[in-house]
């Protein structure tokens, strides 16, 4: 037995060899060293973040590092627990990368939701992805203790979807009952638009609207979509031309202390797929995405229409966000104010830096 095993070793060694001879790349070092990274999210492998950010990002990778790093990908929740606790699981290293939502979070990430305002972000997620990404060292910190951002970043943002009657000011929206988009910033949007926010969850939110059980629901076109309630719904009210009502945070966090373990050369490989490279990547798809969508919207026959900032009310309306978002962060002892002021001056470098 002992005599087999020196021979079957032998003939590894000797494959190794010859394969280190033809290519120049050492199987024997390779597998030795390799390390396997599990990222865990809570969609399918058909939702665009599996499709367009992780996997490719996952692929990307191994490839960099000649199969060193290897990325299994745990979708649908695979790994087990809730949605709401990813970020408790990258935070205790129960994982080692996490694609999440920050509303399942909430409060969690408080400064980092400065992008996510109205009248901050401005509907290019390409442009907010970079603002935020080099915001972290400066002001946002805080967010990111034991944790190791890999890519924050944004959707398009919400739009307003109206399954019957039109919204083209403020006067339209008396009476409606409309979904937020999440119980927090977009809350308080709703009820400063002068409109009822619906507290629900509506599951089957299409058919929600269909029986008028509502009026209207604030979300990106894109997630409207594959929801389908761009199928059920008449009309589309934005912010301006292009603009939207705010938009939602997304996160890509790696383990502080698995970050760190690894070796210098593949913590390079990370670092170079994470960042700004990843954040112009994840932009894009995203925006790709959402301008498909409404796309499909106008091919119905939607209506369009818009809010326009500069009129005295709907500005005064979404002001109303801003001084209470600030007043919530001034409550935790962070300058709500002097983050909504960075923020924009750091979506304005980022507009140069596009242009």
């Amino acid at each position: 037995m002992h005599i087999r095993a020196i021979a079957k070793n032998g003939v590894v060694r000797l494959a190794s060899v010859l394969l280190v001879f033809a290519t120049g790349f050492d199987v024997s070092v390779a597998t030795a060293n390799e390390i396997t990274l599990k990222v865990h999210h809570f969609l399918g492998e058909e939702s665009l973040p599996h499709r367009s950010l992780i996997a490719p990002w996952a692929r990307q990778v191994e490839k960099e590092s000649n199969g060193r790093i290897k990325v299994e990908i745990f979708p649908s929740m695979g790994l087990g627990g809730k949605a709401p606790e990813l970020v408790k699981q990258v935070r205790e290293g129960t994982v080692d990368i996490v694609w999440t939502a920050a509303a399942y979070t909430p409060g969690a990430f408080p400064r980092s939701e400065v992008f996510t305002l109205p009248l901050v972000h401005e509907g290019d997620p390409v442009t907010t992805n970079l603002a935020i990404m080099s915001s972290i060292e400066n002001g946002l910190a805080g967010d990111y203790e034991d944790i190791h951002p890999l890519l924050v970043h944004f959707q398009a943002g919400h739009a307003l979807h109206l399954a019957v009657k039109s919204v083209r000011n403020l006067e339209d929206l008396k009476g409606m009952v409309i979904r937020p988009a999440g119980r927090g910033i977009g809350l308080w949007l709703v009820e400063a638009l002068g409109a009822e926010a619906s507290r629900k969850r509506h599951p089957k939110l299409p058919r929600a609207l269909k029986n008028h059980q509502l009026d209207g629901a604030f979300m990106s076109f894109q997630l409207a979509e594959t929801m389908g309630v761009i199928d059920v719904v008449t009309s589309h009210t934005m912010l301006d031309e292009n603009g939207y009502f705010g938009t939602s945070l997304y996160l890509f966090l790696m383990n502080e202390k698995r970050y760190q373990s690894l070796a210098p050369d593949l913590r390079e490989i990370i670092d170079r797929n994470s960042g700004a490279g990843l954040a112009r990547k994840a932009g894009r798809a995203w925006m790709a995405a959402e301008s498909a969508a409404m796309a499909t919207a106008r091919a119905k026959g939607n209506q369009f229409n818009t809010l326009i900032t500069t009129q005295p009310a709907v500005q005064e309306a979404l002001q109303q966000v801003l001084v209470r978002w600030a007043r919530k962060m001034n409550a935790q002892r962070i300058d709500g104010l002097r983050l909504i002021k960075q923020a924009r001056q750091a979506i304005a470098r980022s507009c140069r830096l596009q242009d």
